[in-house]
């Protein structure tokens, strides 16, 4: 099957940022390139990302060679005869990670005659901790892609005779594989009634028999009424939102094509809304998202030993078509909120303060 986002293992990311803050570095103007340095250490905050992950269901039925023969010989009506492939979506599930902001740049220097705090970053250079370790990761765990795959057709020709396969036309090999079947169904009659021929003494051995005949006579039918297999994949979509959207289309999905991607018109629309519910506008985002600009004043008095860290909203995600709701959930995100000061003073005789950030939304988790 011919699918565009096969080549992208199927993840779709969105980047909703037009624009970003541009990054303030406390004591330079040029840009910095974050991470640890012997009389410094550069950090981002962080900006959460929304992941959902969908979780769809295909479903494929390949009809039976011998379907127009299946009312003639085995009595079985409603046999269809044409292959189909069919997907649904059984479930959107949403988790957050944290993901560096680059609006949000700053730089800690430490000068000779003070105490170095012990400062942790993320293998992004996010800030994590000070003074201590980090113990486990802040974000939701995201789910991997899955896909599992269905279980292998049953060969039908496994359990054929010479006679059946040697046959000359397609309906004579019908006509002799529905006696094999009601061979096989007389041969299962036979045990249950005690009748049949050397029979198995001991239970364990007669069960395994009727599996036998079980398997055979399935194996056989499917040459009649076809076969279905059902296929579980999982898609990871990414979305990281600066302002609340309200219907954008994060995906599109087809019955006949699955999950596609937000160009292809072969699907319909997916949408997400994204909603905020800080009691200050979120379009105010110059005040919200950079802290006092007099923190920053060239040359101002441990102005560059100052630790900030997020705020985090709140908002709330919704997941829809147009026939249903997949989820609603409420989730803290660090670009809704604002940055603020968390120590003036993190040199000195505070550099012994430990403290744990939430490295998804960059709000303070604990300080001791």
């Amino acid at each position: 099957m011919n699918r565009l986002i096969r080549t992208t293992a199927a993840t779709l990311a969105l980047g909703l940022g037009l624009s970003s803050v541009s990054a303030w570095a406390q004591g330079n103007s040029e840009p910095y390139s974050p991470g640890q340095t012997e009389d410094a250490v550069s950090y981002w905050l962080p900006k959460t990302v929304i992941v959902l992950t969908v979780n769809t269901r295909q479903t494929v039925f390949t009809p039976g060679e011998f379907s127009r023969y299946a009312e003639r010989y085995l009595r079985l009506s409603d046999v269809r005869d044409k292959a189909e492939e069919t997907w649904e979506i059984t479930g959107i599930t949403l988790s957050t990670k944290g993901t560096p902001d680059k609006g949000q740049l700053y730089t800690l220097t430490f000068k000779d005659n003070r105490p170095r705090p012990y400062i942790e970053l993320t293998d992004d250079c996010i800030l994590s901790c000070v003074n201590t370790k980090a113990e486990e990761k802040d974000s939701k765990t995201v789910t991997p892609m899955l896909v599992t795959e269905p279980a292998p057709r049953k060969n039908a020709q496994d359990y054929m005779t010479e006679e059946i396969i040697m046959s000359g036309s397609v309906a004579k090999m019908a006509e002799l594989t529905a006696k094999e079947i009601y061979s096989i169904r007389e041969s299962r009659n036979n045990i249950i009634r005690g009748q049949a021929d050397n029979l198995p003494t001991d239970g364990e051995s007669v069960k395994y028999f009727m599996e036998q005949l079980d398997m055979q006579e399935e194996a056989l039918l499917t040459m009649f009424n076809g076969q279905t297999q059902v296929r579980e994949e999982s898609f990871t979509i990414e979305i990281s939102p600066d302002e609340p959207v309200s219907k954008l289309t994060v995906f599109r999905f087809s019955s006949k094509l699955g999950v596609l991607p937000v160009d292809n018109l072969a699907g319909e629309p997916v949408w997400i809304d994204i909603s905020s519910k800080n009691p200050f506008p979120v379009t105010d985002s110059e005040k919200r998202r950079k802290p006092d600009r007099k923190s920053f004043i060239m040359g101002k008095k441990d102005s560059n030993q100052f630790l900030y860290c997020r705020v985090p909203g709140r908002a709330v995600v919704k997941v829809y078509n147009n026939r249903e709701p997949f989820l609603t959930e409420e989730v803290p995100l660090a670009q809704f909120g604002s940055v603020e000061v968390v120590s003036r003073k993190i040199m000195g005789r505070q550099s012994d303060t430990r403290i744990t950030f939430n490295t998804t939304t960059g709000a303070v988790k604990s300080i001791n």
